[in-house]
């Protein structure tokens, strides 16, 4: 019984129970940490790439815009007859684009990033609006400018073991316009 009772009050050794605690946490802590910084790499990313596609659908549009260069104002429009304007607007290829700044393919109307077993992100629910600008605006200082607006879901996977979380569903907005210059 001595024995036991000298093992029990015996401190040798309790530094390690500690150490080990002490780095397990400062690994649970590192772990999060490196999750919320390939969140925010993934997530701006696709931001930019997304508004890289949408960029250029309103330059692709540049050369339908109407050039009111006097008046000061531009609009996709096309004179159809002598004194008729109708709305020339094309919409262009976004996903395309995106794939081909991503390195993204198309799986089940999920446009994905594939990693090593599984995949990094996917891309769906692409919606966009272009807003034409009016053509011969009344007050030119409050006219809406010719712009692109594109909405897209961004789901990401969790890494480090999270697989019975659900996956992080974003909705980015993107804006891009066109102004003229002069």
């Amino acid at each position: 019984m001595i024995n036991l009772s000298n093992v029990l009050v015996n401190r040798k050794g309790s530094g390690y129970i500690w150490a080990i605690t002490i780095i397990l946490a400062l690994v649970i802590v590192f772990s999060g940490i490196s999750e919320y910084l390939r969140i925010q790499m993934i997530v701006g990313g696709v931001r930019d790439s997304v508004q890289s596609a949408v960029i250029s659908v309103a330059t692709a549009n540049y050369d339908d815009l109407y050039n009111g260069l006097r008046e000061g104002y531009s609009g996709g429009y096309k004179l159809t007859s002598l004194e008729q304007w109708q709305r020339q607007v094309d919409r262009g290829s976004i996903y395309y684009q995106l794939d081909q700044l991503l390195g993204l393919r198309e799986e089940g109307g999920y446009h994905v990033k594939q990693a090593n077993r599984s995949y990094e992100f996917r891309l769906s629910g692409l919606d966009v609006d272009i807003i034409n600008a009016p053509l011969a605006p009344n007050n030119r200082s409050n006219a809406q400018r010719f712009e692109a607006i594109a909405y897209i879901t961004l789901e990401v996977p969790y890494s480090f073991g999270f697989d019975k979380l659900p996956l992080l569903k974003l909705n980015l907005k993107v804006n891009a316009g066109y102004t003229p210059k002069f």
